[in-house]
């Protein structure tokens, strides 16, 4: 998957190395101080020679070929009209600062943990945010996981539970 990457420079390693795939392929990074960046990234050269500065974004955009844009800049609707205005496609755009992430990233180490841990555990529960902030597993006599998750709707609470009662031999 060919990726336009815009990010802050702060970010860039953290976004390249704990959030993204690094199997992609980059056909562009955007960031606010490409100089920087570049001397960030002078142990990675195919990398480092894709940097381009943010007032290049609209170039960017225009001049390379991309399956999706991913933007891991924190002033989202600032930069959600810049797309707009260089007719980047919704559909081609995936912002990481929208995303919840704690229970995006977190849900997928959670249920991996649950899993290589399974007879540990008697009880789990699901939910959004009255489960996760209102149960303490530490209160209940048998040992509960809680994988309740701010904002969590019904359909991950079904595939959560099914996932682990098919584990456990239960569905």
């Amino acid at each position: 998957m060919r990726v336009l990457l815009v990010t802050l420079t702060d970010m860039l390693p953290f976004v390249l190395t704990q959030v993204l795939n690094p199997a992609l392929e980059y056909c562009a990074v955007v960031v606010e101080e490409s100089d920087l960046a570049k001397r960030r990234l002078v142990n990675v050269p195919p990398l480092r020679e894709k940097i381009y500065p943010l007032y290049e974004l609209k170039e960017c955009i225009a001049e390379n070929y991309f399956d999706v844009a991913i933007c891991a800049f924190p002033f989202w609707n600032e930069m959600s009209k810049e797309f707009k205005k260089y007719g980047l496609p919704k559909n081609k755009l995936i912002s990481l600062t929208e995303i919840h992430t704690n229970g995006n990233f977190l849900l997928e180490k959670s249920l991996r943990y649950y899993g290589q841990n399974l007879l540990d555990f008697e009880m789990f529960a699901t939910g959004l945010s009255y489960v996760e902030y209102g149960l303490v597993p530490k209160q209940f006599k048998r040992k509960l996981f809680n994988f309740g998750n701010s904002s969590q709707d019904l359909y991950f609470d079904y595939q959560i539970a099914r996932r682990i009662l098919t584990k456990r031999g239960g569905a």
